[in-house]
């Protein structure tokens, strides 16, 4: 009887070490939030031909744009200061695909160009005119 329990308790976790771990690692797409987007903050260093860090972070905007569904905001890749690029996209990202753009910007994907995320930040609208004089909002009862 107890040989059967331990079987059990073995058979159990495993398997819900083996769920647990294909939820970290599988690939899965993120629910949109409209309206919402995310900031992210770029380190670039770009090597050869005088590139410049905006013309560095385009290029790797585009080599890694297929790994999310988000798109850019205008105007794309801003230098706030020297070597450090800011990126909008629209809506934000999730989890999924932070996961994916983080690890094709920092991972070597253009030659002679580095990258390293200093910061992201998901930005999500504040409330409007509506909502803050209390007209939007639906009485409880």
């Amino acid at each position: 009887m107890k040989r059967i329990l331990l079987v059990a308790a073995l058979v159990a976790v495993t398997f819900f070490g083996i769920d647990a771990l294909a939820d970290q690692t599988q690939n899965r797409p993120d629910r949109p939030q409209p309206g919402t987007s995310s900031e992210i903050v770029l380190s670039v260093e770009a090597k050869g031909r005088q590139r410049s860090a905006v013309y560095a972070a385009e290029s790797l905007w585009g080599a890694c744009r297929g790994t999310v569904e988000q798109s850019l905001v205008a105007p794309g890749p801003v230098e706030i200061a020297p070597g450090q690029v800011r990126l909008v996209t629209e809506p934000a990202l999730g989890p999924h695909a932070w996961r994916r753009l983080r690890g094709c910007l920092e991972d070597a994907t253009i030659d002679l160009v580095r990258a390293r995320v200093v910061s992201k930040h998901d930005l999500v609208p504040g409330p409007t005119a509506e909502t803050r004089s209390g007209e939007g909002r639906r009485a409880s009862g």
